[in-house]
């Protein structure tokens, strides 16, 4: 590919070395487009060149400017962005309440490559992570009040900015410039009467010091209060499939198979086969699930209706809650005409609101709280009502009231509390350089030196996060010396109160178990950086630029739990410390060579090239490049390409999460000579190939008569799961290629069209164990010893497997392609106001993903994919404004193509199988009452459009993605008042 730009820009030059230089004409086929346009190609991000304006670049950019942010209703610009067509599901509010340290998030995510792969600037430079176990930034942190503009590119930005920026670049510029005072106010909520937000926002300029020096300040408050699923009828109750028919249809108002009060699975009584079963049974309504045959198991059919069940989905956020608050000063000094010294100083505090479900346990046994009933329980034997009932059961399934005798028990222990959690973070950040111009060669050069350093400090507390064995004591009650005591003697020293699995608890045995859950986190980053950027002389068609640039970053994380918590005590994700440090030094030189103008079918002919070279303490040496083309045969056309190489340097919590043991009862050893026999006869070079290398590893292996010390019926296996400070950088290669048209005769109106593509090797995974064991090591044609999967099994003299590494791996390939579209028109009727019309749209082609080298390739593009993840074929936003004197009004319409809920299953497997297309409506209107004061008002979501009710879509909650709207019609009203 390198060869064919080579020979491209060699066969437009040396010509043109003998043409003599065209006189310059300022280029006249970028028609400006009004600000109100919601998206517009601008000349800006992706390059470090300085431009005349009129220069267009090779690469296309999608922006959102200050004011588009605020007249759409939106408060947090990550709402914002989610709806360009370039992003896909991502981290925001409506689907962070249920995780543990990211409540309130809103992160970027272009092209649905994962908000790790998008690259987040301010004003250019890094910012600071707003995750202890990530590299993405939280866009909460960043004032929407204080955005000038925000400018999108996907792809090709890698060797100018480094690394993450595999799937984009998301650029935020800052006002750096405000005369006199500025306020902004709005405040909104659904029809429902919930889903309340609102902010305020302060910002003061002003000039001094003869009108050399600058200085603004700005503060900006914000809050979103949480909507919950039981005030939904489209989400309330939730839906199940009907897994005994086929296709399996969708049943509506499934209940839970677990109760908020305990619900008792008697076991089957071998000794009396005559009595025999396996049956729920509730007493809180004195309900038995046994007399029904679709409630006799402990998970409960889909069809089972009990009352004695009840909706789980009661405890569900369809939005989670978040308060913010966000500061920011800056100050630029003129030191000079050719010299400004700036500083910019931030600080954000986010509190963000977890939902969880109380702690449950499974009547089916297991689980991180399996609760039992002991048939000598001394709540079991009492006198109450509900006891006898139950004893009564007891009986009647033959089973016997001795300690040896259980029952599981199912409930939600809801006598705790909900699990909520409050994520608490403050960010800081701080930038001075100083920036200016010189004197080069008889040329200007512009130039900029900066420090940067950027903090992250939080906590995330976890509530009523039950004490596992606590609760197991408390709940394991007997009667000793006429007093009901916790049967464990040293939990009775230490308090232990007995529990009434029956009748419910006391305030001091729920107290005695309750706990709270914490982690604590700091992350930091240090950035020193220099670029300068001149043209260094004139060819025919222009002249040439050159930027180049070094950079010093510093990266800190360190992320740690209570003790108790990392015990795995508790009802808790046992995550433990995540610590860890890089540094990374890199340079990087951009050229720009305009190569034809003005010529014959050569209006305008330039090339592109940029290298980055870095040097990481973790994966040692990385370069990216990328290499441009633009040509434009007459002023309506213009045609553009790009290639580009990137990488992706492993986070701090890829490398450094903590490594720790866990144990399968799944996994088989392909040596095993059940395993080796189970291989078709037909398919002789892979039993060849098993054998060979079982016999490389296993000394005196013998396929037929070797039994491995794993396996079904066997003991677990040994893992070791966690980080790996041995993974190497992804490595991504990208590709554009489209035209822009902007006909002179028909001023306003533009055209554009690209293929993007974008291919992902060495992605960052786990790989499962049997993959691993077969093959990714037995069953390749490749020696052990050279095989670095191979090395992750660890073997003993015997051939026992010790423990198998599952940690992190570079092993994943992913790839997708699509075209992105845009049309838009705009003129001005004088006295019948300025008109504008806009369709920008995406159509994925593919976006695969292939799970370890070798392995099958999984095929998302227009599937539904689980969790924080969709991927429609088509994303279309469409909007018509019309603008009057003082008055203004938009419409704009958001829609996504109907996508499959399975890439796997056959659709005739599932009625229905697509959730059918969806369209959200949004209208806006603006009044500028003086030149000082205007008003907004507006509907987002107008038909009250709601995610597809199937139970691949979140249950029915949407909560799974950030495709669709949750809150329904949502009214808002703001003002903003400006004085100079």
């Amino acid at each position: 590919m390198r060869c064919l730009w080579t020979a491209l820009v060699v066969g437009v030059v040396l010509p043109q070395a003998l043409t003599p230089a065209a006189h310059a004409q300022t280029n006249t086929s970028n028609t400006e487009t009004p600000d109100t346009t919601r998206i517009q190609e601008v000349i800006v991000t992706g390059s470090r060149i300085k431009r005349e304006s009129g220069f267009d670049y090779p690469v296309p950019v999608a922006v959102l400017s200050g004011d588009d942010i605020r007249e759409s209703g939106y408060t947090a610009i990550g709402d914002a962005l989610a709806n360009l067509p370039q992003s896909l599901a991502t981290t925001g509010i409506q689907n962070t309440s249920g995780s543990l340290f990211n409540a309130g998030q809103s992160r970027a995510n272009l092209r649905g490559l994962g908000t790790q792969r998008t690259l987040v600037l301010v004003d250019g430079r890094r910012h600071v992570t707003g995750d202890f176990q990530t590299s993405a930034v939280d866009l909460n942190v960043i004032p929407s009040s204080m955005v000038e503009r925000i400018e999108a590119i996907s792809g090709g930005a890698s060797a100018v900015y480094g690394s993450e920026a595999i799937a984009g670049v998301v650029n935020i510029i800052l006002r750096k410039n405000l005369d006199g005072l500025l306020l902004d106010v709005e405040g909104g909520q659904t029809q429902k009467n919930d889903g309340g937000e609102w902010s305020a926002s302060a910002g003061y300029g002003f000039k001094f010091a003869s009108d050399r020096a600058h200085f603004l300040i700005g503060a900006e408050f914000g809050k979103t209060d949480p909507i919950m699923r039981v005030d939904r009828d489209w989400a309330f109750p939730g839906v199940r499939r009907n897994t005994s028919l086929s296709p399996q249809p969708i049943v509506p108002a499934s209940r839970s198979n677990t109760m908020p009060t305990a619900t008792f699975q008697l076991i089957s009584n071998t000794a009396n086969p005559s009595l025999s079963r396996s049956a729920s049974v509730a007493l809180d309504h004195s309900s038995v699930f046994a007399n029904s045959a679709l409630c006799q198991t402990a998970t409960v059919n889909s069809l089972c209706q009990d009352p004695g069940l009840f909706y789980n989905t009661t405890y569900d956020a369809l939005q989670g809650g978040v308060k913010r608050v966000t500061a920011r000063s800056y100050l630029g000094f003129d030191l000079t005409d050719n010299v400004t010294l700036y500083t910019d100083v931030s600080y954000a505090h986010i509190e963000g609101d977890g939902i969880f479900q109380p702690a449950f346990s499974n009547a089916a046994g297991g689980g991180t709280l399996p609760a039992v009933l002991h048939g000598d329980n001394a709540y079991l034997n009492g006198p109450t009502p509900l006891a006898a009932e139950l004893r009564g059961f007891w009986q009647a399934a033959g089973l016997p009231f001795t300690q040896a005798q259980t029952a599981n028990v199912g409930k939600f222990w809801q006598e705790f509390g909900d699990r909520d959690t409050l994520t608490v973070r403050e960010n800081y950040r701080a930038v001075g350089g100083v920036q200016g111009k010189f004197d080069w060669l008889g040329r200007k050069a512009d130039y900029e030196v900066y420090g940067q350093y950027g903090e992250l400090d939080g906590y995330s507390l976890g509530y009523n996060v039950p004490n596992i064995q606590r609760t197991l004591q408390e709940t394991d009650a007997v009667m000793l010396n006429g007093q009901i005591v916790c049967r464990n003697a040293t939990a009775r020293a230490a308090g232990c109160q007995p529990w009434d699995l029956i009748n419910g608890p006391t305030p001091a045995a729920v107290s005695w178990a309750n706990a709270n859950a914490r982690a604590n986190g700091m992350a930091n980053q240090t950035i020193a950086a220099a670029t300068i950027s001149t043209s260094v002389f004139d060819l025919p068609a222009g002249p040439l630029g050159v930027a180049a640039g070094v950079e010093y970053r510093n990266e800190t994380s360190d992320q740690i739990q209570d003790p108790l918590s990392a015990s795995g005590a508790l009802f808790y994700n046992a995550i433990g410390r995540t610590q860890g440090k890089y540094h990374v030094t890199e340079g990087y030189a951009e050229i720009a060579i305009p190569l034809l103008k003005d010529l014959p079918f050569a209006k305008q002919l330039s090339f592109e090239a940029a290298g980055r070279l870095g040097s990481y303490s973790t994966v040692g040496h990385t370069n990216q490049w990328r290499l441009a083309m633009e040509w434009a045969p007459v002023s309506d056309l213009r045609f553009r390409a790009s290639e580009a190489a990137a990488v992706r340097a492993p986070n701090i919590a890829e490398l450094y999460g903590p490594q720790g043991q866990n144990f399968t009862n799944t996994a088989n050893d392909p040596c095993d000579s059940a395993q080796v026999a189970g291989i078709p006869a037909g398919d002789t070079a892979r039993r060849a190939t098993r054998v060979a290398n079982c016999a490389a590893l296993i000394p005196g292996y013998n396929p037929a008569t070797f039994v491995s010390n794993f396996g079904t019926g066997r003991s677990s296996l040994q893992l070791l799961q966690g980080g790996n400070p041995q993974l190497n950088s992804e490595v991504a290669r990208t590709y554009t290629a489209g035209f822009v048209v902007q006909p002179h005769w028909l001023k306003g109106l533009e055209f554009s069209t690209d293929y993007w593509q974008i291919n992902v090797d060495g992605a960052i995974s786990t790989i499962p164990v049997n993959t691993l064991l077969q093959n990714l090591c037995y069953d390749v044609a490749q020696t052990p010893s050279s095989n670095k999967f191979c090395g992750l099994i660890h073997r003993d003299a015997t051939g026992a497997v010790t423990f198998v590494e599952l940690t992190n791996q570079n092993v994943q390939g992913l790839q997708t392609s699509g075209i992105d579209t845009s049309l838009s028109y705009h003129f001005d009727a004088r006295s019948f106001g300025l008109y504008q019309f806009r369709v920008d749209g995406t159509k994925i082609i593919r976006w695969d993903l292939q799970g370890v080298p070798g392995g099958s390739t999984t095929h998302y593009a227009g599937v539904l994919t689980g969790v924080n993840s969709a991927t429609p074929r088509y994303k279309i936003n469409t909007g018509l404004a019309w603008d009057l004197k003082k008055f203004g009004v938009k419409w704009e319409a958001h829609w996504y193509s109907s996508m499959a809920v399975s890439e796997t299953l056959a659709p005739s497997s599932l009625t229905p199988f697509y959730t059918g297309s969806y369209w959200e409506h949004d209208l806006h209107a603006t009044y500028r009452a003086t030149d000082s004061l205007s008003f907004r008002a507006g509907a987002i979501n107008v038909t009250n459009a709601h995610p597809p009710i199937i139970p691949e879509v979140g249950a029915a909650t949407g909560t799974t993605t950030s495709v669709y709207d949750n809150r329904g019609r949502w009214f808002f009203l703001g003002g903003n008042y400006k004085l100079q």
